[in-house]
């Protein structure tokens, strides 16, 4: 297979990152005139997106992993994502499933975690990448069991 088809099939594979496929092109040890080249039909041809990666990573790490903002904005930083995408999609969030996350992360700690130091729970949100006024604010709604 060369190198051209595994590109392809690491990009069909699931959206990547700009940055990510230049990764992978490095890895396979293409030159840099082969990777700049085959970096530019990639993003001709919609294989490589930065806003689509964006918004899919951004879907997924809210819904599956119940991520904040804080933490999904730092790792799409790591992976090459323009600040002014970030931006957007987290612009675009939907507000009522952030809460409804949040809710249910303090919620299943007060169950998992009784009468637990509350320090520990907002490290813990705070790791899951939510602000300290939004767990305050969280649970200062919710009453302890």
């Amino acid at each position: 297979m060369d190198n051209y088809a595994k590109i392809l099939k690491y990009c069909a594979f699931r959206d990547r990152s700009a940055l990510e496929v230049r990764r992978k092109m490095a890895e396979l040890k293409l030159s840099e005139q082969e990777s700049e080249q085959m970096m530019q039909e990639l993003l001709e041809d919609g294989f490589v997106d930065d806003a689509r990666f964006a918004e899919s990573f951004v879907r997924g790490k809210m819904t599956y992993n119940r991520w904040g903002r804080v933490k999904i904005r730092a790792e799409l930083l790591q992976r090459g994502v323009s600040s002014s995408i970030i931006t957007e999609q987290l612009n675009n969030l939907d507000n009522d499933l952030y809460e409804r996350n949040l809710q249910y992360l303090v919620g299943r700690w007060h169950r998992e975690n009784p009468g637990a130091d509350k320090a520990k729970l907002y490290r813990h949100l705070m790791s899951k990448g939510y602000t300290y006024d939004e767990i305050r604010q969280c649970a200062s709604n919710q009453e302890e069991p």
